[in-house]
């Protein structure tokens, strides 16, 4: 038998998988990999592939996997993969950390680790685990449903928090970011005129659009409803606003459709750098927004930045 069969049982078509997709199923699952998930007190869910024969792990941004967390130490443990004759496996080692490592709930210097072993390193725990692909792959789709709004493929606002929290506590001399609040126009029209379904695609879109305009080291959340906030890290506003602009030009060349009528909208943006226009979360979130109102009252579909 060349194709795929169907096969009827009591009204129900039931799929027959040829030997060859069984085959192609089962080289998946065999594919054994050590991994740490993420089970509380940072990205939860979140899944590091361990690749590497030794990896450390703390709140510096230098390691290998770093948790900006300050019960985490800088260097706290390293896992290493031992091969002692004709027995491999990995362990764990505590670097002299503040708050100690634990291996389901018993503290260690240096411990052998089983698979679901649960890791403590401060208030954060991580299970080590030898997955095959099938297993990793439904971490990493508990990850994205945690942490990503499912309309647009933008962060959640809890989730975005994180990341803007580490941008400032980098402080470094002549360190800086800039924040950009963004806000849909016209899409109330959309949603009286042609319905809501019109205009939950326009929001699906927009997410699209930011996703696209984004640079590898940029972040972008769901503010709320349909506005969305994104961070540039170590970049001017003067840059930012570059970044700006061709969202904006992206945005606005969207052509829709709903039963023949054609519609679009624009999108509204403001900026504001720090520590210029503020140095907590809510003063340069404040600043940004009061620059988006001045970009709507400038007639929208613009960008404005924050006042000195």
């Amino acid at each position: 038998m060349q194709g795929t069969m169907a096969k009827e049982s009591s009204g129900d078509t039931t799929k027959f998988i040829m030997a060859h997709e069984l085959a192609a199923i089962r080289a998946m699952q065999e594919g054994q990999r050590a991994s740490l998930v993420v089970l509380a007190g940072w990205e939860i869910g979140r899944e590091y592939l361990i690749q590497e024969p030794e990896l450390t792990i703390g709140r510096s941004p230098d390691v290998r996997i770093s948790i900006n967390l300050p019960s985490v130490s800088r260097q706290h443990a390293r896992i290493s993969f031992t091969k002692k004759e004709a027995d491999e496996y990995y362990e764990i080692t505590d670097l002299n950390s503040m708050n100690g490592t634990r291996v389901n709930n018993q503290p260690v210097k240096t411990a052998r680790l089983e698979s679901n072993d649960k890791i403590q390193l401060g208030d954060v725990v991580l299970k080590f685990m030898l997955q095959d692909a099938v297993d990793s792959q439904f971490h990493q789709e508990v990850h994205r449903r945690i942490h990503y709004n499912q309309l647009t493929g933008l962060l959640t606002l809890e989730s975005f928090k994180p990341h803007l929290v580490e941008e400032i506590k980098k402080r470094g001399s002549g360190s800086h970011f800039t924040l950009a609040m963004t806000d849909l126009d016209g899409l109330k029209k959309v949603n009286d005129t042609h319905g809501h379904l019109c205009g939950s695609k326009v929001i699906q879109e927009m997410g699209v659009a930011i996703r696209a305009n984004l640079r590898p080291q940029d972040r972008a959340g769901l503010y709320g409803g349909d506005e969305a906030i994104m961070l540039y890290p170590s970049t001017s506003i003067a840059e930012a606003q570059v970044l700006a602009e061709n969202l904006r030009q992206r945005i606005a060349a969207m052509q829709f459709e709903h039963e023949g009528v054609p519609y679009s909208v624009t999108i509204s943006q403001g900026l504001a750098e720090w520590p210029s226009h503020g140095q907590t979360i809510e003063q340069i979130i404040a600043a940004a927004d009061g620059a988006l109102y001045a970009a709507k009252g400038a007639g929208r579909n613009c960008v404005r930045l924050a006042g000195p």
